[in-house]
């Protein structure tokens, strides 16, 4: 059994190392998410969060994202997501209601054996006429070497009722950080990395590599020991289907 557990392990960890060197060198359709992380496997039993995100791009759009966490498990987590946007000259405007379920289904040990593994499955209401919106996402992330840590995300996401395109929007997400010893700003936990969203674009008809939406650029991570955390990034765009620039900016605090 313990050898079972062992290829197991080994094997999954050759998987998620392959879909994050995949995210990183395909980089690959469409306007590009503002409010996007590159997410989390971890669920912690009985932790809770609020989070607000607001991101820019370099056309004058933003968005603006509101979350609330509840970890009812060591392994269900359920997010609630309220969207806003505000197209470049216009008012902002209530775009969606996402309901987040989150599954752990693989835990890192304390000694850095193993990875932690996840999926999430989202609903979002479309405001208006609209069609909503399903997605499910593979979540994978792995510390290494002590202060480093990557993770690796694949989405695929589905329009559904009236309005629909069909097909599936497949997007793949990756990021590489190490924290390092700074003390600043009154903490002393700081990340520094670099991340990659890429947007392969519709499965009906996935574009060249030139025009699919690629974006690489740094990241910064801050906890506090009160539970306040804040995280920051510029991406640039890479290829010719990807947005010029965007920046964005996450606060929140677990309790």
């Amino acid at each position: 059994m313990k050898a079972l557990n062992f290829m197991t392990t080994r094997f999954f960890k050759f998987v998620a190392t392959i879909s994050f060197v995949t995210g990183l060198a395909m980089l690959p359709a469409q306007a590009q998410s503002l409010t996007g992380n590159v997410g989390s496997a971890g669920v912690t039993k009985a932790e809770q969060s609020v989070e607000a995100r607001l991101g820019l791009d370099d056309e004058g759009n933003a968005a603006s994202r509101i979350h609330y966490d509840n970890a009812f498990t060591d392994w269900y987590q359920l997010r609630l997501i309220g969207s806003f946007s505000k197209p470049d000259s216009e008012d902002w405007d209530l775009t969606g209601l996402t309901v987040e379920n989150w599954f752990q289904w693989s835990e890192e040990q304390a000694d850095n054996s193993g990875f932690n593994g996840g999926l999430r499955f989202a609903y979002g209401f479309a405001k208006d006429d609209g069609p909503d919106e399903a997605e499910v996402r593979l979540t994978l992330t792995d510390k290494f070497a002590g202060d480093w840590e990557w993770r690796s995300n694949l989405i695929a996401e589905i329009e559904a009722g009236d309005g629909s395109d069909g097909g599936v929007d497949l997007e793949l997400r990756g990021q590489i950080s190490r924290a390092v010893n700074v003390s600043a700003l009154g903490s002393d936990d700081w990340r520094l990395g670099v991340e990659v969203f890429s947007e392969l674009g519709n499965s009906r008809n996935i574009p060249g590599f030139d025009d699919q939406a690629h974006q690489v650029g740094p990241v910064v991570k801050i906890g506090w020991d009160n539970g306040v955390f804040v995280q920051s990034a510029v991406r640039v765009g890479i290829t010719g289907g990807a947005d010029d620039s965007m920046a964005k900016l996450f606060i929140g605090r677990e309790f």
